[in-house]
């Protein structure tokens, strides 16, 4: 697994925020709900979509479960747009540590663990939030190809 260090620009997202156990169906059902409010939100209004659907995690999850943000990013002046269920947020400009997941979501969390293994090899400090964009379409792409990109923000 290949990890690289990039700089980034504030990015701007709409999202949805959504609270579940840490359980893989409810995952995927908040997902899904979340990206088909956002995508009709983002349609009606006209706004382009900058990425792939997108999750934020602003906390680590625990014993509760766990908080995403089902997010797109987009331009500032769309984000302003945001009404009702539909939030804007903004990761600020900085650092991030990033590598590509290929296969499953449910294994995703092991990619995750060896961002956090190499950063504190490195002795990089790790920062929230966290944040995967879905590259490819898990109905259209095999699940053993599917490449998901993971990030996790460089503290101070």
């Amino acid at each position: 697994m290949e990890f690289k260090r990039i700089s980034f620009p504030d990015q701007h997202y709409l999202y949805v925020e959504k609270h579940v156990p840490m359980e893989g169906t409810a995952i995927s059902q908040a997902m899904g709900a979340g990206f088909g409010e956002l995508f009709g939100f983002t349609q009606a209004m006209k706004i382009d979509r900058l990425s792939m659907p997108s999750a934020i995690y602003q906390d680590m999850p625990s014993a509760e479960g766990m908080v995403f943000r089902a997010a797109i990013f987009v331009k500032p002046s769309d984000a302003d747009k945001a009404e009702g269920n539909i939030k804007a947020g903004k990761i600020p400009a900085g650092e991030a540590i990033t590598t590509t997941h290929v296969g499953g979501y449910a294994n995703l969390n092991e990619t995750h663990q060896k961002i956090w293994a190499y950063m504190a090899e490195e002795n990089i400090p790790g920062d929230m939030p966290i944040w995967e964009i879905y590259i490819d379409d898990p109905t259209t792409v095999p699940e053993d190809t599917c490449r998901t990109d993971v990030f996790r923000k460089i503290g101070e």
